[in-house]
């Protein structure tokens, strides 16, 4: 079952340092996130600590962005519950919402 889980993220783009740990945990125990597609990466100025923020939801999941220190990757967690996935995220204390900021 492992071996399986492993293909649920997409490998097609490269991720930002510190990213896959993240990505691991939540497709290993997030029981609403069936799939995660990381996005394009961004080159942005300054220093901002790696976060992990939810911004909103999308028709198949939900959009959330990763920060890390000049980069902002987006990454979409394709989920049977948004709304679940999302407070699961919360809870866990991974993610970060606009509304808890």
């Amino acid at each position: 079952m492992v071996g399986m889980k492993f293909g649920r993220i997409k490998r097609q783009h490269g991720r930002i340092l510190g990213l896959d740990e993240i990505l691991d945990e939540i497709v290993e125990n997030c029981p609403h996130v069936t799939r995660i597609v990381p996005g394009r990466i961004k080159v942005r100025r300054g220093k901002t600590p790696a976060n992990f923020r939810v911004q909103y939801p999308t028709p198949g999941g939900l959009k959330c962005l990763y920060n890390s220190t000049g980069t902002v990757q987006e990454v979409f967690l394709i989920c049977s519950d948004d709304t679940a996935a999302r407070q699961w995220l919360i809870d866990q204390g991974i993610a970060t919402s606009k509304e808890t900021e």
